[in-house]
């Protein structure tokens, strides 16, 4: 005789305790299915829970698809505060090499008495007035540092009188590097410790604890003009940059110039960037794993443009053998410095140039994370001024003797001397940072929002689903246990027959 099978009560009894959930489950619409009396009401039910489904699964996915292309936003907020560090300025000579150092050297003369005498018609030829340019950059290129050095603006010459914050300042102040266009230039309130030569000097960051003209950096600079080289400089002044104390400064495509004879006044205002990195839309990067070679010689922090300039280097010292001028070459590199000599290497140099001008060089060089800015208004005034003259000539005799050479002479004096002033124009600044436009807890908002919108469900109707579950799997497990543990029937039993 068989036995009746007791699965199938159980599935039955399961079943039931299912559709006695459902029908008491907070999700607006299923009950609705099982309470409707009619078929037709069931059926419409039904499909509105279908759709409102379907329309809740779609706008999720929207919202998820949203969230991992990772938008952003700018957030600009203004920052008061009641100290900020003060930037660093640098000024370089627009007059790269001194005359009387330039002369002295036969190689640079040879060159410069070369193209007198060669092109004398430069001004109708502007390709042969570049190529003398590289030429003599690359001739000065050849020199040693110290060479460099000697042959270019001293800082002692220079500054004449100087104060920040209405305390004195001098040479101590500033370090400096040697600019293959500008020759000497130097760094007021850079992070070195060390100046131009290498000799310790104060590299404690300054402050500032208050904004306006009077607590700012103040110069009086003599231009040496009778020293200015005929036929290379073709403009007199100095050329001054602000810059972030830990980024390499490119004066030949950044700064203003500041003409002899004025007072020029510039007013700043702070501009703090911060992007986000991968896999947010700027990209940014901090420059780990990428050559820089001005961290490398400077220890000058990631920079596009410092990017852009090692790579185009590299480049260079890959395909043409040597280093160019214009970049910087760190310590160890056993390339040698091109020579415009070789018309191998200079059509080699003339293809990279072109190709760094206009951006199409292969370079990985994302924008930097962090970025400090700074605005500047410019403005000017005749300087000294004819009623201070007088006492303003007189002051210059008690100087060097460079300086009282142009003491009596008035158009001297506008044309070797000049004032700038730079100060914060307020003690707040601009911060502006990207931001996702989506975070994790907006995703999860969202779309909890969408489903309860859409179907009724919230948290604790995904616990009633998971009751549910639960239950299918507790029932299903006692009835395998149970089918097993009973095991067949007795043989006698089977062999019964039914009585009648």
């Amino acid at each position: 005789m068989v036995m009746p099978h007791k699965n199938k009560p159980r599935a039955k009894a399961l079943l039931l305790e299912i559709r006695s959930d459902i029908q008491h489950t907070t999700a607006h619409g299923i009950p609705n299915i099982f309470r409707a009396r009619h078929w037709f009401r069931r059926w419409l039910w039904a499909l509105l829970v279908i759709f409102a489904f379907c329309c809740a699964f779609w706008q999720c996915m929207e919202m998820v698809m949203t969230f991992y292309s990772y938008p952003s936003h700018e957030k600009i907020t203004l920052i008061s505060n009641s100290k900020l560090m003060f930037p660093a300025v640098t000024i370089c000579n627009l007059n790269s090499l001194r005359r009387t150092a330039l002369e002295k050297n036969f190689a640079l003369n040879s060159t410069l008495s070369w193209n007198r005498t060669s092109f004398s018609s430069s001004a109708r030829d502007a390709n042969r007035c570049g190529f003398f340019s590289n030429k003599f950059a690359s001739e000065f290129n050849r020199l040693s540092e110290e060479e460099k050095l000697d042959m270019g603006h001293q800082l002692e010459d220079m500054l004449i009188f100087c104060t920040y914050h209405g305390r004195p300042c001098n040479t101590s102040f500033f370090s400096g590097f040697v600019n293959y266009k500008f020759g000497n230039c130097y760094t007021f309130n850079s992070h070195k410790n060390t100046d131009i030569r290498g000799k310790p000097i104060n590299g404690v960051p300054l402050n500032t604890t208050k904004a306006g003209f009077t607590y700012g950096l103040h110069m009086e600079l003599f231009i040496q003009q009778t020293e200015y080289v005929r036929d290379i400089t073709h403009s007199a002044g100095i050329r001054l940059l602000v810059h972030d104390q830990h980024a390499t400064p490119f004066p030949e495509d950044e700064g203003v110039n500041i003409p002899p004879g004025t007072e020029t006044d510039i007013g700043i205002t702070r501009i703090g960037i911060r992007r986000l990195k991968h896999p947010y839309g700027s990209n940014c990067t901090d420059g780990e794993g990428i050559t820089n070679y001005y961290h490398d010689l400077y220890g000058s922090k990631y920079t596009r443009e410092a990017c852009k300039r090692s790579c185009a280097q590299y480049s260079i010292m890959d395909d043409c053998g040597c280093s160019h001028w214009e970049f910087a070459v760190p310590p160890g590199m056993n390339y040698p410095k091109c020579n415009l000599s070789s018309s191998t290497t200079r059509r080699c140099l003339e293809l990279y140039e072109y190709k760094f001008s206009l951006d199409m060089l292969p370079c990985h060089c994302p924008l930097q994370c962090k970025e400090e800015l700074f605005d500047l208004t410019v403005s000017g005034s005749q300087w000294p001024a004819t009623a201070y003259l007088d006492k303003f000539s007189s002051n210059l005799r008690n100087k060097g003797e460079q300086l009282r050479a142009i003491a009596d002479n008035q158009q001297k004096i506008r044309d070797n001397l000049l004032k700038v002033v730079v100060y914060y124009q307020k003690m707040n600044y601009e911060h502006i940072s990207e931001e996702p436009s989506i975070t994790d807890i907006d995703l999860f908002s969202n779309v909890g929002g969408l489903v309860g919108l859409w179907v009724g469900v919230s948290l604790c109707t995904l616990a009633e689903f998971l009751e549910i579950v639960i239950n299918v799997v507790l029932t299903m497990a006692r009835s395998c246990l149970g089918t097993s543990t009973q095991g067949p029937p007795p043989p006698a039993l089977m062999m019964e027959s039914p009585a009648i």
